[in-house]
């Protein structure tokens, strides 16, 4: 495996890797120079030395005859030194180390790999039914199945697979073990938000579980502890004793490694945790999970479970609404396969002949229309084919507000949701001072919430950002205007995801949507045990060709 593969899955980001991965080998390489080797070069430097006093005095014959330079020589046992090549695998002395092995497991319904250290015997885990820690009222599939028996056994797994899948049942049955071992578990999440969430949910299934933000900490010596990836690199850096006794570590959300700036704090997390540390990476699909799950073998001296899955629960249909036209074309079925002709349909719909309107031209950075008329359309035509709720993904702040304001003459609620949706906002507000009340974004938001119209993105006020989650979840927002934030982990899915821009500023450049951008967020279409299929929606606009339209798909297929 050549020196950065096993960050292939995580971008070309993690520059600083290269340099503490030759640190790591530096000091492998001094471990195995031996005694021999401080011989041979003593026996090199008396090689040199009366090479040294034969040229000084070319007229006396060498003290050291030639049968024993070849004694010496023979001796003599130089290692090969790597060449100038930042391609090199660490020279020869690395290559001579044992490597970590990858076996393949027979699964059902899943694949399963393992990642062992070099010079062991793997031992299959055990499935011991009647010690279950933590029952389910639902059947298992494959992979939860598969994932649990190895945490059951005390082993770490990464498990992939699509968002909304079921991850999470992993993690709880990990929580609930560490409770019956008296062990302490810190469960980490990439966003506050996410954070926020699973403290409610698991303050719900289980006693003792603390919060650590860098907004809130509650309870903060639990036996459950919540906190971002920051956190707990904080409290490695300072050698806290909570973590003294944590038995395992939940990575929720591990493909955000690949962050440009914060990818390298889950990369020092994983490094500075103890070996004894048992780890549970939860993640989106990714193509090389068994390069990383080898990377956490080579670090602690562990086993690591690979278990990934291509199913997912609720199957998708992908569409396309093209500005000006009158209806949704359906492109991509249940079963990923393209739609040649309704493509074709779609975009002939488009108004070529439209004037682009100075709303027009806001859209045009993210490659859609998004002029009020046409979202006002697509979203009176969502809730007239009762595909709410929507969550309506847009890529900066002051997009999702625009829109939103856009259709806030939409009423989408009726007569008791708007009861309640201001119960619970003024039982929220009511802990804010007096001041805080008359802030603008609190007195402005109250009259489009009770439309049934919500905004979610980084800006916001935390405790509107919670009363936002907490509505959506109960089902009393019907269309939800957020940034790419809110598909991080977020359990909090919708009927149909609806895409108002494929390109998206990312700190430099306007680029297209990333395949795995795309992913992550339409996997927010479609609710497990509530939908027989998502919905996802593409607004196209005529500055969009045919070709470039299809490409955009094709990279989504």
């Amino acid at each position: 495996m050549e020196e950065r593969d096993i960050f292939d899955i995580f971008g070309d980001e993690f520059e600083n890797h290269s340099t503490k991965k030759k640190r790591r080998m530096e000091d492998v390489e001094e471990q195995i120079i031996t005694d021999n080797e401080s011989r041979a070069r003593d026996l090199l430097n008396q090689l040199e030395k009366a090479v040294a006093e034969i040229e000084d005095d070319e007229a006396e014959e060498p003290e050291i005859v030639e049968s024993e330079i070849v004694e010496i020589s023979n001796e003599i046992s130089v290692r090969e030194e790597p060449k100038n090549d930042e391609n090199i695998n660490f020279g020869k002395t690395f290559r001579e180390i044992p490597r970590v092995q990858i076996l393949s497991l027979p699964a059902v319904g899943c694949t399963h790999q393992v990642a062992v250290p070099p010079n062991h015997t793997y031992v299959p885990p055990e499935r011991r039914i009647s010690q279950d820690a933590l029952k389910f009222p639902f059947p298992l599939d494959g992979f939860q199945q598969e994932a649990i028996a190895c945490v059951e056994d005390g082993q770490s797994v990464l498990v992939s697979a699509h968002t909304s899948s079921g991850k999470t049942v992993v993690a709880l049955y990990a929580i609930s073990l560490a409770f019956r071992e008296r062990q302490r578990v810190v469960y980490t999440s990439p966003i506050k938000a996410l954070s926020n969430q699973k403290y409610r949910e698991l303050c719900q299934k289980f006693l003792d579980v603390g919060l650590l933000t860098g907004d809130v900490t509650i309870n903060p010596s639990g036996n459950c502890l919540v906190m971002t990836t920051e956190i707990l690199r904080s409290m490695l850096y300072r050698g806290s004793e909570l973590l003294r006794e944590v038995g395992w570590v939940i990575f929720d959300e591990i493909h955000y490694m690949r962050d440009k700036e914060r990818g390298v704090v889950w990369e020092e997390s994983i490094i500075l945790l103890p070996d004894n540390v048992r780890y549970i990476f939860l993640s989106a699909t990714i193509p090389n999970a068994s390069q990383f799950a080898e990377w956490i073998t080579f670090l602690h001296k562990q086993n690591c479970h690979v278990i990934s899955t291509e199913f997912r629960p609720v199957p998708l249909q992908h569409y396309i609404y093209p500005a000006g036209g009158d209806g949704i074309y359906l492109v991509l079925n249940k079963d990923d396969e393209f739609m040649e002709n309704c493509f074709h349909r779609a975009m002939k719909t488009i108004d070529k002949g439209t004037s682009l309107t100075s709303a027009d031209m806001r859209g045009r950075k993210g490659g859609v229309v998004q002029t009020g008329s046409a979202l006002h359309k697509l979203i009176r035509l969502i809730m007239e084919k009762n595909l709410s709720p929507v969550i309506v993904f847009s890529f900066s702040r002051k997009e999702c507000e625009v829109q939103a304001m856009e259709i806030s003459s939409l009423d989408l609620t009726d007569s008791r949701e708007k009861f309640l949706i201001q119960d619970i906002f003024h039982n929220a507000i009511a802990l804010l001072s007096e001041e805080d009340r008359k802030l603008p974004q609190i007195e402005s938001l109250l009259p489009i919430l009770r439309n049934g119209i919500g905004i979610h993105h980084s800006g916001l006020l935390p405790i509107i950002k919670e009363v936002i989650e907490i509505l959506f979840s109960e089902g009393l927002i019907k269309a939800l205007f957020a940034t790419e934030t809110f598909s991080m982990g977020l359990n909090m899915p919708a009927k149909t995801v609806l895409f108002t821009a494929v390109r998206k500023f990312d700190g430099k450049v306007h680029r297209w949507l990333s395949s795995g951008e795309y992913i992550q967020m339409s996997g927010r279409a479609g609710r497990r045990g509530l939908d027989l299929r998502g919905v996802v929606i593409l607004m196209l606009e005529s500055s969009i060709g045919a070709d470039v339209a299809k490409n955009i798909i094709k990279q989504i297929h």
